[in-house]
């Protein structure tokens, strides 16, 4: 589950630095896209789960396997040496 705060962190620290950078004002428009580039970033992020919630368990268990998965923010050394940790919430909220 570390997957969607990492994929959520990288567009919120990019909107937190053009905030900064912009004197700590926003326009409708940023205020607007950044949540939704956030969320999609986390999709992309946990985009090779969705074959086990969609019940193709032979494709999660291959893309859980490939290395190449790293492309979804390090999916695959992410999954290969996460271990489960109540921070994960406390990091979340």
């Amino acid at each position: 589950m570390n997957q969607v705060l990492l994929g959520l962190s990288i567009p919120f620290s990019i909107a937190a630095i053009i905030y900064f950078r912009s004197r700590c004002r926003a326009s409708f428009r940023f205020l607007l896209f950044t949540p939704l580039i956030m969320g999609t970033s986390a999709l992309w992020a946990i985009l090779p789960d969705m074959p086990r919630l969609l019940g193709m368990s032979d494709l999660y268990y291959k893309l859980a396997a490939d290395p190449r998965c790293d492309i979804f923010y390090w999916h695959y050394t992410i999954d290969k040496y996460e271990t489960d940790n109540h921070f994960f919430l406390v990091g979340v909220l």
